[in-house]
């Protein structure tokens, strides 16, 4: 049985979890405080004490592009959710890229006003993250599909990218100035329909 270590919140745990659903693979998700009492043990599964983790038969996993990529690799080409090389690849990889900034700034987001004590908040920082998002946002906006999916007519890895770094951006309380992205917020609803996203939403 694969393993997968990782928050619910976290964008890149669930982006994982939401791959394994949509390739049929059963796993079980193990929970981590690594601000807890985690930390130090966790270091057994990644020396930098971070997730996503990825317990295989192959050792543990690292960094969310590495697990992906062994999901791709050891998956039936029929399960795989990358499209085969060329410009249907790059453009999903550059969506992917994409959600993954965000996701990225997001957590950035986070760290500066839910874990810093408030008089040390960087507020310049604060409007620096706040407007790499919202042009981070409208730029995958513009990329997302008015119906449907990423992938055509079933969600691809772009999908499960998006969908996860967007509604990540949904559990931050007090992110201002957040464009409108109907897109987008069309997209994860829709994505809600598939058991794959609906049962590893960060408020499921």
């Amino acid at each position: 049985m694969l393993i997968l270590y990782g928050g619910k919140r976290s964008p890149f745990a669930r982006r994982v979890a939401i791959s394994l659903g949509l390739q049929g693979l059963p796993f079980e998700r193990r929970p981590v405080d690594l601000f807890g009492a985690d930390f130090e043990s966790f270091r057994a599964h990644n020396p930098l004490s971070r997730v996503p983790v990825l317990s295989t038969s192959d050792g543990d996993l690292i960094e969310t592009a590495a697990i992906i990529d062994y999901l791709e690799t050891t998956v039936p080409p029929a399960q795989r959710l990358l499209p085969a090389p060329g410009p249907e690849r790059i453009a999903c990889l550059q969506s992917i890229a994409l959600a993954t900034a965000i996701a990225e700034k997001g957590v950035a987001y986070v760290y500066e006003t839910e874990r810093r004590p408030p008089a040390l908040v960087w507020s310049e920082w604060v409007d620096r993250l706040t407007a790499q998002l919202g042009q981070g946002l409208l730029a995958l906006e513009a990329r997302t599909p008015a119906d449907g999916w990423f992938g055509g007519d079933q969600p691809d890895g772009a999908d499960a990218a998006v969908v996860a770094a967007v509604d990540f951006l949904g559990t931050i309380t007090g992110l201002a100035d957040r464009p409108p992205t109907p897109r987008l917020a069309a997209l994860a609803d829709r994505s809600r329909s598939l058991a794959a996203f609906a049962s590893t939403h960060p408020q499921a």
